[in-house]
């Protein structure tokens, strides 16, 4: 519908309104079922796209966070604070949880997301069982057992590399996510 108007014009020395007219122009406009259902799909196919990449950064946001709270938990520093105070371990603790949180926040819409989303999901679980065994390796002059920390988190992490396949896939793990780690074994031995 288009809708034409006529100005107001206001002089000096006279005052005069025109009145507005708003006339209806019918238009029509007719399109095939098939270019409808082609626009349709056009439409869909973009708004699927625009959410998965949504959802995506989501995902890449969270799996940061997870980055750096990693190399937070792989300090000498954390690891102290986790084994002798409380509040540290809670500290931890929650902030693991509430990346999970957000993470369940991301609907699964795409079987790619779902997939993305189990990856980091499965890495943050991962995490918590790190800073569970470090909280549980105590370390104990008295007692026989002496756990070292980085003992206790080789242990993990090869039986998670074993349980995934072992041998070459541990080898891709370890280049992946544990760099630095094995290029410390590797020097002391």
């Amino acid at each position: 519908m288009k809708f034409s108007r006529k100005s107001t014009v206001f002089s000096a020395s006279t005052t005069t309104t025109t009145a507005t007219t708003t006339t209806e122009i019918p238009t029509t406009v007719h399109h095939t079922p098939r270019l409808q259902w082609q626009a349709a799909a056009r439409i869909q196919s973009h708004y699927r796209a625009h959410l998965v990449r949504t959802l995506y950064k989501k995902i890449s946001f969270v799996n940061s966070e997870a980055n750096s709270l990693q190399k937070l938990i792989q300090r000498q520093e954390t690891v102290d604070a986790v084994r002798s105070e409380e509040r540290e371990k809670l500290r931890m603790n929650e902030a693991l949880m509430g990346l999970l949180l957000r993470l369940d926040s991301v609907p699964g819409v795409d079987p790619t997301v779902r997939e993305a989303r189990r990856k980091v999901s499965r890495r943050i679980v991962g995490l918590q069982e790190i800073l569970d065994g470090i909280c549980e390796a105590k370390l104990e002059c008295d007692e026989v057992e002496y756990y070292n920390f980085d003992k206790v988190v080789e242990q993990m992490e090869e039986q998670v590399c074993e349980e995934r396949g072992g041998g070459e896939e541990m080898e891709r793990f370890c280049a992946h996510y544990l760099g630095l780690r094995c290029l410390q074994r590797f020097l002391r031995e």
